[in-house]
């Protein structure tokens, strides 16, 4: 995958949706630094609140990245965008203050930031999960709570890892699900069931994803598309489509590092 700067943003005129990976492993005291002064006020005063070192960085790298990037699609300065929350905390770029509105989302695991981006104007919104490859601990409780009948006895019928596997490939689903539509995952779980089938994820330097079908509560809210892929080893990732039109999608996956971000001038 292309690192910053040697790909083109998507078009406007296109169904395409970015997917940048950012590994945040090392970052040198002044990216840290310059993505901690991009945030706004109350984006200080929240990380103020936060008491774990681990947590705080985990802040400053997410909202820092994610302020940088989309600072390239609207031509404006990291510090300057602002942002209005739903009722479930959900991010979106005031309309108010900006000309073409991109929608975004963004997810963490690990070291990876993985933040999803389209300025087409046909898809209304996004969701994207990210999650490293592990052992799930309690994996029976959190089947019970979090996936249908269906789901948890194919999940609890496998033999660790891959059970661990296909419990994080049910999870990521339904969280960008959920999060494209804007909704808390503590009591919507269940409402969803996703057709994993036995086919494994494309391969890692595959550029390939893998359509999920999703059966979701019935009405206008609930329409859209899911995929899955693995964006790098020792990770999976999920992404929803909410649109306007039955458009295909395409993808654009590229990989940054927070200093290629802060390098990378905004206009």
């Amino acid at each position: 995958m292309p690192d910053l700067g040697q790909e083109p943003l998507s078009s406007p005129n296109s169904a395409a949706v970015d997917l940048w990976l950012i590994a945040t492993e090392t970052v040198e005291t002044p990216v840290f630094n310059a993505l901690k002064s991009a945030l706004s006020t109350g984006e200080q005063a929240q990380l103020q609140r936060i008491r774990l070192p681990a947590a705080q960085r985990q802040f400053v790298l997410s909202r820092g990245c994610l302020r940088y990037l989309l600072s390239r699609y609207i031509q404006q300065s990291p510090s300057s965008l602002t942002f209005a929350y739903g009722p479930r905390g959900k991010p979106a770029l005031c309309p108010h203050r900006h000309g073409a509105i991109p929608v975004f989302n963004l997810s963490h695991s690990g070291s990876r930031l993985l933040i999803g981006i389209s300025i087409a104007p046909q898809v209304r919104a996004i969701g994207v999960d990210i999650e490293a490859l592990r052992s799930v601990n309690r994996l029976p409780g959190l089947c019970r709570r979090c996936l249908t009948l269906a789901e948890a006895q194919t999940v609890l019928a496998l033999e660790p890892p891959q059970a661990d596997h296909r419990f994080l490939r049910y999870w990521t689903g339904k969280e960008a699900w959920l999060k494209a539509q804007g909704l808390g995952i503590a009591d919507s779980m269940q409402t969803l069931e996703l057709s994993l089938g036995p086919q494994e994820l494309p391969p890692v330097l595959s550029s390939a994803l893998s359509s999920v079908t999703i059966t979701a509560p019935s009405g206008p809210e609930s329409d859209g598309a899911l995929y899955q892929w693995q964006p790098e080893t020792g990770y999976l990732a999920a992404i929803a489509v909410q649109s306007h039109s039955h458009t295909a999608h395409s993808f654009h996956r590229q990989q940054t590092n927070p200093a290629a971000l802060v390098a990378s001038p905004s206009a």
